[in-house]
């Protein structure tokens, strides 16, 4: 029993790892799509400001456009946070896991163990009560 928990635990954390890479990759394109929307939103505002006239490179034009960037960095920065909170949780599963895993063979050696010092009680115990049953034999 404890050697199919092992298997488990180990199957587990194989499953826990793969979500982890699969959360990674998932992140990079969340943030290849992040900064293709950034990117779009400053390319129409520079093309709003153009028809208009407006020279975008000072004064509120300027700021417009820098504060799309801030954003999007800010979007960015959120995002990789959340990303990396998700890939930490699956690694600390991936460690539980181990952990299981480690435990379940620690406890399996500890169950032979015990059986082979049981065994050896019996065979013991058996070899008392024969040497006792010989020497009321021989007293009788």
């Amino acid at each position: 029993m404890a050697r199919y928990r092992s298997q488990v635990a180990d199957q587990n954390k194989a499953r826990a790892h793969e979500a982890a890479m699969d959360e990674i990759a998932a992140g990079q394109d969340q943030h290849r799509q992040l900064g293709r929307e950034v990117a779009a939103r400053i390319g129409a505002q520079e093309a709003r400001m153009a028809a208009n006239n407006t020279d975008i490179s000072f004064g509120s034009a300027a700021r417009a456009i820098d504060d799309t960037k801030l954003i999007g960095r800010e979007d960015s920065d959120a995002l990789s946070r959340n990303i990396e909170q998700r890939v930490r949780g699956y690694q600390t599963d991936m460690w539980n896991y181990e952990s299981e895993r480690r435990a379940s063979i620690a406890e399996g050696k500890q169950a032979k163990t015990a059986g082979m010092f049981s065994v050896a009680s019996t065979v013991l115990g058996g070899a008392t009560q024969y040497a006792g049953f010989k020497a009321s034999a021989k007293g009788a």
